[in-house]
């Protein structure tokens, strides 16, 4: 935005502001204003905008606004458009939450869910357009990741709706879909095919992937069409590398193919414009109208317009606020989806910082971005000019991704510190590969054999490109938890006031204050979770339960894990549930025994964090997990303990009294052989965890009355007898199972848990877990809003042999 003159010409304090700006902003305002509000308060918010906006506009009418400065006489005149659009706004929300696909998938939920049945409609591959019995879209989960078919269909299987967040760190599954307007999920069990289809997106997939290894084609299938399925690890390394943006489709994909087009079409002089317009509707209409996409879409067909009715460059804030008033009014959803966020701010954050950087790089002898380069001329030219696209190339990294920090650390638990190093080396390779996947895939639909020659280019780029993500990853990374709102708000005024500092409207120690109150404000407040705690983590059939001691010191009782499936629960769930909790190192791991559901997810757990002691029950040659975990903390140099009846564990303020196995078992294997102890905090008996032991060893154990009983083999008929249940006299019984066979779990053992008094609460029904160590007994579902309190019996001190690990980590 410029400084320009008044109406009339006249000079006077008025700064220019596009239009689209303001009423976009008031559109976005709107729509979050009216999503915490329900029924009368929602049209109370409605009323009062519509009514602010009357009043302003007569008071706009009546005298020249004199609030404020230039700033305040560029913005108030945009005031009644501003909250009119906030009205509308509110009417937007209101109209999607009540539309087809919402009505869709609540009815999905009350009738349709939970039984295998008949579905007929139409694939594309991804998504079931169902016909009957119900009207609906529904997300297709094939049997081992097969492809679904395309085309007319008839899919026996299980509706069920999606995920909501159900661990720290965890994804919801159910808000991503539903903004899409994907009311479930369809698990396959049969698809008959009554009429094969292909879709235009599917015969470019052929030409994209012809003659490409897995990977390649896994990452070009992503950079061009969006499908993002078969990533894998790619997922992780590119996120973990700042580069996941390149897997998203956006503007960069967008402006590169827009390039291209261009380029190729300069020879017209007429049908020019028209032609990149359709081109660009064309691929909105391929690849699905994103955030991202609907974003650049717009920007671009605002810039060709302008071009072609001869009004010159297009204003980049009024082409933004046009996208953002464009988006929003179509998906208004949209508005709560970290996709929208992200691409918003980054193109925020460019034009924020990229002229002010660039200027000063250009004071300090670096060509700005857009203006050629100086020749070679003389010796060294070369390396200049290299010098100054790496610069450039850095700026608008750091630029795009400085108003994305919480945001990005809030959702991926970590800030990767070198990416706007990394992206000087991927973007270009990016904007050669996007092209290059599309001429491929229009190739391909002529023939394969030409699409294979044209990704015999394709294939070195793409290795450049993997690499380069791979590299990344393994850079350092400032681990972060869990981002409050109170947070992002902080990091927004960070970054607005480094972009006042950057247009010189703030010095620099003012710039340092800003930061250090902002930092001093957030430091200050609570977190929403503190320690010391326990976490019962909702790993499906499994368990894994995380003990927060405070100071940092922190102790994992397994890892879950899924013996029947190739979804790893330690990479997926348990450590994006630590690293959101700000867990950095663990003073000891307990695998309380080798089955796979307790020990799997361990693996990357000792991978990837810093461990003070692995603690186990006797080793059991028999479990190929217990021998990977024993090596894999040799290799890690962590120590291993065997622990034995009447140990003590030291951590911090509590101490971990082992009551199984017994002091002379040699041998392990087996439920019986489970690492069982009582947790205590400052000297009080609260919790008490049995793996998966069994009732023949129970009467054998030293239990004490607790206040939290972490119930063993998930509930399990052969677990949990009374003898153990009167000794532990527990206030809450946690039952941590999925969805299973085994009939866990069992009616037998949560009517005797109950008939004593113990709260049955399962991590199926409530997700994550959460049991705070100070004070009144309260716990918290992660998947549920309910809380429960009780009061904290006490409990005796039991004695025995210690193990300080105050210093394990």
């Amino acid at each position: 935005m410029t400084v320009a003159r008044g109406p009339g010409g006249a000079r006077g304090p008025y700064r220019f502001v596009p239009w689209s700006v303001p009423v976009a902003l008031g559109l976005v305002a709107g729509v979050a204003l009216a999503a915490p509000l329900e029924g009368w308060t929602r049209l109370a918010a409605a009323l009062g905008l519509l009514g602010g906006a009357a009043a302003s506009w007569r008071w706009r009418a009546g005298a020249r606004p004199r609030v404020g400065g230039v700033f305040a006489a560029g913005w108030l005149p945009f005031l009644p458009l501003a909250l009119l659009a906030g009205a509308v706004g509110v009417g937007r929300l209101h109209a999607w939450e009540h539309g087809p696909s919402e009505r869709a998938r609540r009815a999905l939920a009350l009738e349709w869910a939970g039984e295998e049945r008949e579905w007929r409609g139409r694939s594309d591959g991804e998504v079931l357009h169902v016909e009957a019995p119900l009207r609906a879209r529904l997300a297709l989960v094939t049997p081992r990741g097969a492809s679904p078919p395309v085309g007319e269909l008839v899919v026996v299987g299980t509706a069920e709706p999606a995920d909501v967040k159900r661990n720290p760190g965890g994804f919801d599954a159910s808000a991503h879909l539903a903004r899409r307007g994907v009311a479930g999920r369809l698990f396959v069990r049969r698809v008959d095919v009554v009429r094969a289809g292909r879709t235009a997106a599917g015969r470019l997939a052929a030409g994209v992937s012809a003659g490409l290894g897995e990977r390649a084609a896994a990452l070009m299938l992503a950079m061009t069409l969006g499908r993002r399925d078969d990533l894998a690890d790619l997922r992780d390394s590119f996120g973990a590398a700042g580069m996941a943006h390149l897997l998203a489709l956006s503007g960069l994909h967008v402006g590169v193919l827009l390039v291209a087009a261009g380029r190729l079409l300069r020879g017209l002089r007429r049908g020019r414009a028209p032609l990149l317009a359709a081109l660009t509707v064309a691929f909105v209409l391929l690849v699905g109208p994103s955030p991202s996409v609907v974003r650049a879409a717009t920007m671009a067909l605002a810039a060709v317009a302008s071009a072609a009715m001869g009004g010159g460059r297009v204003d980049a804030w009024a082409a933004l606020g046009l996208a953002a008033l464009v988006g929003t009014l179509g998906a208004p959803q949209m508005v709560f989806d970290l996709g929208f966020q992200l691409s918003y701010l980054a193109v925020v954050g460019m034009l924020l910082f990229i002229p002010p950087w660039t200027s000063r790089l250009a004071g300090l002898g670096v060509p700005p971005p857009g203006r050629a380069a100086p020749r070679p001329a003389a010796p060294g030219g070369s390396p200049a000019r290299l010098l100054g696209w790496a610069a450039t190339g850095a700026v608008a990294s750091t630029a795009a991704q400085l108003p994305t920090v919480s945001l990005v650390a809030g959702t991926f638990q970590a800030v990767p510190l070198l990416s706007p190093l990394v992206n000087v080396v991927a973007v270009p390779v990016a904007a050669l590969l996007v092209p290059l996947g599309f001429l491929a895939g229009l190739v391909g639909l002529v023939s394969d054999q030409a699409a294979r020659l044209v990704n015999l280019a394709v294939a070195p780029l793409t290795s450049v490109l993997i690499g380069t993500a791979e590299l990344g990853a393994a850079l350092p990374a400032l681990g972060w938890g869990e981002v409050t709102p109170v947070g992002h708000a902080a990091w927004a005024g960070f970054t607005l006031a480094v972009a006042a500092w950057s247009w010189r409207r703030l010095r620099l120690r003012r710039l340092l204050l800003v930061a250090l109150t902002l930092a001093g404000l957030t430091s200050l407040l609570p977190p929403a979770h503190a320690a010391p705690d326990i976490w019962f983590l909702d790993v499906g059939q499994g368990d894994a339960t995380l003990v927060r001691l405070g100071g940092g010191a922190a102790v994992l009782v397994d890892g879950g894990g899924s013996p029947f499936s190739d979804f790893d629960v330690g990479r997926r769930v348990v450590i994006p549930a630590l690293r959101a909790l700000g867990v950095t190192r663990l003073a000891a791991v307990i695998v309380t025994h080798a089955d796979a559901d307790h020990a799997e997810g361990l693996v990357p757990v000792l991978e990837k964090f810093r461990v003070g002691l692995l603690v186990t029950g006797p080793p059991d040659p028999d479990a190929a997990l217990d021998t990977r975990l024993r090596e894999l903390a040799l290799a890690r140099g962590v120590p291993v303990h065997e622990a034995r009846r009447g140990e003590r564990l030291l951590v911090g303020a509590a101490s971990l009294d082992v009551v199984n196995p017994a002091p002379h078992q040699d041998h392990g294997g087996g439920n019986d052989a489970s690492v069982a102890f009582v947790l205590r905090y400052r000297g009080e008996a609260r919790a008490l965890f049995l793996g998966d032991l069994g009732v023949s060893v129970e009467p054998d154990l030293a239990v004490p009355p607790v206040d939290v009983l972490k119930v063993g083999h998930h509930g399990s008929r052969g677990s949990t007898g009374p003898e153990l249940v009167r000794a532990a006299s527990p206030r809450l019984a946690v039952i941590s199972v999925g969805r299973n066979g085994y009939g866990h779990p069992a009616v037998a053992v949560t009517d005797r848990l109950a008939a004593h008094g113990a709260e049955v609460i399962t991590t199926l029904e409530h997700g994550a877990v959460r049991v705070p160590l100070a004070g009144p007994l309260t716990w918290h579902g992660t998947a549920s809003p309910a809380r429960r309190e009780r009061r904290t019996p006490r409990a005796a001190r039991a004695g025995g042999d210690v193990i300080d690990c105050s210093q394990c980590s």
